[in-house]
């Protein structure tokens, strides 16, 4: 294990060291391991606990441009930046899909409203850092709108705005109640073989070369590179034939991802660089973070970053930030490294993105659409629920758990490609919607889905065995076009993202199976007295009738979801009645 000594980086990033400390680390893991369950929720929801919040999403460049739209033009490469106005709906190649569309930070800043009459109580941000400047050539290349292709974790990329905006940001979201969370990068800085070719800098205001590429990445003060060089390697040659969730320890630390620069986190200069730049960019306002690819950095090193956030954190009189990291393939059921990572919090300090419930939740509100290979049914889903808990130790509360993300197919195109109608498709993401506010873990909504945003541009036929995985890259990452607040996608959320605010149980509650068919699922979130009970159907209207006892408390209750609803739920002492309609869903609150 590694400790890091403290540093001031940008004096110059090429004269610190490692202290390797294993007690220090190893103690300072127990000591704020199951603490983080009370320190990091400062300021969350009626309750204080993290768990309370509803987490938004949002790729930067594609939310919303500043009013009246005038976006930034690198000077240098003007065609980088669209030369019309993407959301307006205007756009339809993959060049300008690619391109930069003018959504900023001052743009978000004005949308906060928007997001708090939603219910939202934390934003994730995709990376904001000074990236390549160019359209990139070759398939699959182009700007760095997306924010993943870093030059400079010490600067702000102009085309999303400056470090003021920064600061003012973080302080707007405080104003509204949320928290805000900032994706970062620790795998890897940007393409080897386009761009800038791996090439880094350091500096705020100064801007000066770290690496200059990365076949020239030689670290003379450590007699390390800077990057990893490992591709030739029999092992990697192997782990890029290798279907995701199946690379050993040793491939996942040290061979490319793809074409990206791969930070070699054992020299002291990059480790330090890399915690700099999160401590610089928590003294500008942000709480919390995202750590992409988070399976590939050497977990020593992740366990050295968390401690440092940790510290800076306090230092900053606060308490312990939410960390959750991208493990693709991870979960129950899962890459098993995955489980062994997030069960080991009080060493890693981060929690996982849930990417095993997404697709489970995608494949139960697909039902007979689906292919063979990926049907799952109500009562699978139970059982997996079940299964989950135990799986994260108990800690499946405090995971991250989405329907859709920006690296995937979005789930309405995805109904669509499998033949469901357009109003059809909508319903059944609004299952998804409520299943996902109301088990255990903490949501995250994708920018859009609110609106039943996607667009399948390709019009690509896909294979429906892959269907649940498939990237649809870059025609996931439309720009939003709506902000209206009379959805039922967004009435169901903001509806239950104030009942998570509200209910202890929802937010850390038990989950107890009632019932589960082909296409029901009732269930119940249960603490100490309180109860939340919550019945989805994905196919035709019935009223399921169950006998025995329930620990309900007698009488008849109305649907959260439809005040219509009066007697949505019937409970006696010998049973319980549950009236669901097609394509509909039912969420009770007994206090």
């Amino acid at each position: 294990m590694v400790a890091l000594v403290a540093m001031n980086i940008k004096q110059s990033p090429k004269k610190f060291s490692f202290l390797v400390v294993l007690t220090a680390v190893l103690c300072a893991g127990a000591l704020h391991g199951r603490r983080e369950d009370k320190s990091q929720n400062a300021g969350a929801g009626k309750s204080g606990d993290y768990r309370s919040r509803t987490i938004y999403v949002a790729l930067t460049n594609r939310f919303h441009p500043h009013d009246p739209y005038q976006p930034y033009v690198d000077p240098q490469y003007p065609n980088a930046t669209n030369s019309v106005n993407c959301f307006t709906g205007n756009c339809d190649t993959e060049v300008e899909y690619r391109s930069f569309w003018g959504g900023d930070i001052l743009g978000f800043i004005q949308k906060l409203d928007y997001l708090k009459d939603m219910g939202i109580g934390a934003v994730w941000l995709t990376p904001m850092y000074e990236g390549v400047r160019d359209y990139g050539t070759g398939i699959g290349y182009g700007t760095d709108y997306h924010g993943y292709w870093v030059i400079n974790y010490d600067r702000v990329n102009p085309h999303f705005g400056t470090w003021d905006q920064v600061r003012q940001l973080g302080k707007a979201l405080h104003e509204h109640g949320m928290r805000y969370i900032q994706d970062i990068t620790l795998n890897d800085s940007n393409p080897n073989d386009v761009h800038v070719f791996g090439r880094l800098y350091y500096g705020v205001k100064t801007e000066k070369l770290l690496i200059d590429s990365y076949a020239d990445d030689f670290d003379s003060s450590t007699g390390l590179h800077f990057y990893k060089h490992y591709d030739n390697d029999p092992r990697c040659i192997e782990e890029h034939k290798l279907p995701d969730g199946q690379q050993t320890d040793w491939q996942l630390h040290h061979c490319s991802l793809v074409d990206l620069s791969g930070y070699n986190q054992d020299d002291a200069t990059i480790a330090n660089y890399l915690i700099g730049a999160g401590k610089l960019w928590l003294t500008n306002g942000v709480d919390d973070f995202r750590l992409d690819s988070a399976k590939y950095p050497v977990p020593d090193f992740i366990a050295s970053f968390t401690q440092e956030m940790i510290k800076k954190s306090r230092q900053l009189k606060r308490g312990v930030p939410y960390i959750v990291g991208e493990w693709s393939a991870g979960g129950a059921g899962g890459d098993p490294k995955s489980l062994a990572f997030a069960n080991r919090y009080d060493t890693y300090h981060t929690n996982l993105l849930d990417f095993q419930l997404a697709i489970h939740l995608n494949q139960y509100i697909g039902g007979a659409v689906e292919d063979p290979s990926q049907q799952f049914s109500a009562q699978d889903l139970a059982a997996y629920l079940t299964k989950r808990v135990s799986a994260f130790d108990g800690r499946d509360d405090w995971q991250g758990t989405f329907i859709d993300n920006y690296d995937q197919m979005r789930s309405i195109v995805r109904l669509h490609k499998l033949g469901v109608g357009v109003e059809e498709s909508k319903r059944r993401l609004d299952l998804a919607t409520v299943l996902l506010m109301t088990v255990r873990g903490i949501p995250i909504i994708l920018y859009g889905d609110e609106q039943y945003l996607g667009r399948d541009a390709d019009n690509a036929v896909s294979i429906p065995k892959y269907i649940n995985v498939s990237n649809d890259d870059p025609w996931n990452r439309v720009g939003m076009t709506s902000f209206s607040e009379d959805t039922r996608a967004f009435q169901i959320i903001k509806t239950l993202a104030k009942l998570r605010q509200d209910s202890a149980a929802v937010q850390r509650g038990k989950y107890n199976p009632l019932y589960a068919d082909q296409d029901v699922l009732v269930f119940k979130r249960q603490l100490r007295s309180e109860t939340v009970v919550v019945g989805v159907n994905r196919g035709l209207a019935k009223q399921i009738a169950v006998p025995g006892a329930t620990g309900l408390a007698p009488g008849s209750y109305g649907n959260l979801l439809d005040p219509s609803e009066h007697s949505a739920l019937q409970v006696t002492p010998t049973g319980f009645q549950i009236q669901l309609g097609q394509l509909g869903a039912v969420v009770v609150w007994l206090k």
